[in-house]
Order: C-alpha cells, then structure tokens, then sequence
C-alpha cells in the first residue's frame, strides 16, 4: 500500500463523526466552554510560572535560529575597521526612503549609518527595528571591506519609543479613549497575542502599550495598533531619554536593554544616547498624529487628540514585500548559504 494512502486512511480513522444538524449547536457550545477554559488554564499556569522579562526572553530567543548577511556599505572603510566582532548594531527600516520604501539600514548603537541590508534578504525583517551584532569584519583581495552581521530576523527588539516634543503629551492613546473602548482595545490585543509579551514571550502581568511607526520626511508618526508588553518593558517604551542617568528608571531601562538585546552596558547606553540626540532633533519638528488605524477599526478619535492630527501617509509610502509567503522566503534564504546556528 502507498505510504500517502496509508497516511490518509489513518487520519480519516481519527476524525470525529460530523454532528447532526441538531446537535451542532450543542457541540458549538461545549467546545466555547472546553476554549474559554484552556484559555483559564494557559493563564494560570503562566502566572504560576512567574518568569521574570528576562528568562521569558531567553524562552523565545532560543526557539529562533540566528542568521547571517553581508551588509552594502554606505560609510567608508574607516567606519568599519573600528568595528569588533560582537558590537551591537540595529537594521532599521526606511519607511520614508521615496526610491526605496521598503529598504533596511544597518546602523550603529549610535545611530551611524553603515550600509544597507541586500535586497534579496530584506523580506525577512519583519519588525521595524530589529537588533544584531557584528559577525565579522574582513577585506577581500581588492582591500575592500565586508561587513557580516548576525540577527535574529523575527525577534522583536526591545527599543524607546522617540516620540517628538510636541507630541508628547498625547501619546498615551489608551488614556484618551472611551473606558469601553479601550477595555475592548485591551482584551483583543492580548488574545491575539495569544497573552504573550510582544518583546519577551510568556510573562504573568500584562499591559496594552500603542506601537507607533515614524515617517522622519514627513515629520509623521502613524498608530499601527496596540501590543501586549509587561510592564516594565512598558516603563522603558514609555522612558524619557533626557532624564538623567541617576535616576532610577534609566538605570532599569539600561539594565532590561541590556538584558533583553544582548548588549553590554555601554552599548545600552550608547542607544539611549542614539535616543536622546533623536527626540531633542524631532523636538525642533512640528509632528502630527496619523490615528486612522482607530477609524478604520470602528473607534472614534478622541477630540483632545484631533488637534494634533495630520493628513494620513502618502498611498505611494508602503512596503512593497507581500509578493511571496514568508515560508518561501525563508527557505531560500537558508538555501543562500546565509544561515547559521
């Protein structure tokens, strides 16, 4: 017998009879109660558990394979011979880059631009801003310089929000909304997120926190909904980089960056550094609010908000990376020889 046949017949033996027109409103009903009740228990069991940020993180990380690429260099050889392997570097996505949209460039914890990821690899950064390290740093035959980077593509990173001055105040989007609807906000947020810490994985207490894109050349930051985060990945989202390095909350916003991004503790302060001269420079800008992902999904926008709101984003600045399935993706890029454990 072919093996694909034996396959199906054993799987058709496993399914359960189809329910009877009467009884399928019944069965509909116990497998809700059977749902809400595994749901109950996933809780449970993860307040149980208690991990702390950090050991959720390292739960999730370990679960993901890190990859490798040979970046385009943009700065000349001197910026990258005072690179070292294992440096912290981030891969940050140009949203606003009108000949290239969907390009990511690498960049220095403090915020020096050193090349730009190869298009061919550009699908399989998900997130905005995704964190790595310096692999390798070499010359050719040619005394040209190679620049490798090592990251895990998927792996949300856990950053500052650089929210600009004049925004500032009203960035706390949930504080603006009906009570109602963002109770309702809150509970479709975390069931998606299956109750799981966007940044660090399976943690007992969780929090609704806004995630925001910024559009640098139209001075723009743009709602792209909300994520579940625990709280003290929270405090540093919500961190104002020029609090001063004594205070106790930037001293656990160093640590937990450190911690979460694998970096050492200059490197931690170099990116609040990064952060710091960011937000003083948007602080000259006039920034509005794009809110339209709370009209497109049925919320009002609260009236001490619509001041502060500016036209949508240009139809024309979108990611153009929805050809392929991201499995596809993967596979070729593991195939280029540009994977490694």
């Amino acid at each position: 017998m072919p093996h694909g046949v034996a396959i199906a017949e054993h799987e058709q033996q496993q399914m359960p009879a189809r329910a009877s027109a009467s009884e399928q409103p019944e069965a509909l009903a116990q497998s809700r109660v059977k749902a809400k009740q595994l749901m109950i228990d996933s809780l449970r069991s993860i307040q149980l558990q208690g991990l702390s940020p950090v050991d959720a993180r390292l739960t999730a990380a370990g679960d993901l394979p890190v990859e490798s690429f040979q970046c385009q260099l943009w700065e000349p050889a001197r910026a990258v011979q005072e690179l070292q392997p294992d440096d912290g570097v981030m891969m940050v996505k140009r949203f606003d880059n009108i000949s290239s949209p969907d390009s990511v460039a690498v960049m220095s914890l403090k915020g020096q631009l050193l090349g730009y990821v190869p298009r061919r690899h550009i699908a399989r950064f998900v997130n905005d801003t995704t964190c790595g390290h310096v692999y390798a740093v070499s010359q050719d035959a040619a005394s040209l310089w190679r620049l490798t980077v090592a990251c895990r593509p998927e792996l949300p990173p856990l950053t500052v929000d650089t929210i600009p001055a004049n925004l500032a105040s009203y960035a706390r989007i949930g504080e603006a909304l009906n009570p109602d609807d963002w109770e309702a906000v809150q509970a479709v947020t975390l069931q998606q997120a299956g109750y799981r810490c966007r940044e660090c994985g399976p943690v007992g207490q969780l929090q609704c926190r806004e995630r925001w894109r910024f559009y640098e050349g139209y001075q723009v930051v743009k709602l792209m909904g909300f994520a579940a985060a625990h709280p003290q990945v929270c405090a540093v989202k919500h961190l104002d980089p020029c609090c001063m390095p004594s205070k106790p909350r930037r001293q656990h916003a160093v640590s937990l960056l450190q911690h979460i991004n694998e970096w050492c503790i200059s490197e931690a302060e170099d990116y609040l550094n990064y952060v710091r001269a960011l937000v003083l420079k948007r602080g000259k800008e006039q920034w509005t609010f794009d809110l339209t992902w709370l009209t497109e999904n049925g919320f009002a926008i609260p009236a001490r908000l619509q001041s502060v709101c500016g036209p949508a984003i240009p139809a024309h600045v979108k990611i153009r990376l929805q050809s392929k399935d991201v499995s596809e993706r993967r596979s070729k890029f593991v195939k280029g020889g540009c994977c490694f454990q």
